[in-house]
């Protein structure tokens, strides 16, 4: 496995948006290969390690004569986030700024801003208040970035 900081230059090689000395992205994270411009990271993002962002689905070329649509879709990621190991980022989706998602959290539905997140589905635990939020950033900043 690459450490974090080549797996960052590579996602930003391959069409990633996001700005490399500004977000973490862990190692054993896939980030949609197929469409990565449709991935949008804002500043002060931690991605923890085995993260899934997937932007598209595409059943053609596995299932032939099917009625499922193939669909392309942007996810953003609000600045000041941390994704927690093994969360899977489905299609479609936006998190809200300074959101906490807990580890294997699969996100299939876009999230407010400073919530916590956890489970499979999703669902919102509680919220952050604006000082905690900037409490626990100022601490992924001096530690991440």
């Amino acid at each position: 496995y690459l450490p974090p900081k080549i797996n960052s230059f590579f996602y930003k090689l391959s069409g990633v948006n996001f700005n490399i000395s500004k977000v973490w992205i862990g190692n054993r994270s896939y980030l949609d290969t197929q469409y990565p411009e449709n991935i949008y990271i804002e500043n002060d993002v931690c991605l923890s390690f085995n993260i899934n962002i997937v932007t598209h689905f595409d059943p053609t070329e596995s299932i032939q004569n099917h009625i499922i649509k193939k669909y392309k879709k942007k996810v953003l990621i609000k600045e000041g986030t941390f994704i927690g190991p093994g969360s899977i980022i489905l299609p479609g989706v936006t998190i809200g700024k300074n959101s906490f998602i807990k580890a294997g959290t699969v996100i299939k539905k876009s999230i407010p801003d400073n919530s916590i997140v956890e489970g499979n589905p999703q669902r919102i635990i509680g919220k952050l208040n604006n000082k905690t939020a900037k409490l626990i950033n100022n601490k992924n900043k001096n530690h991440y970035f």
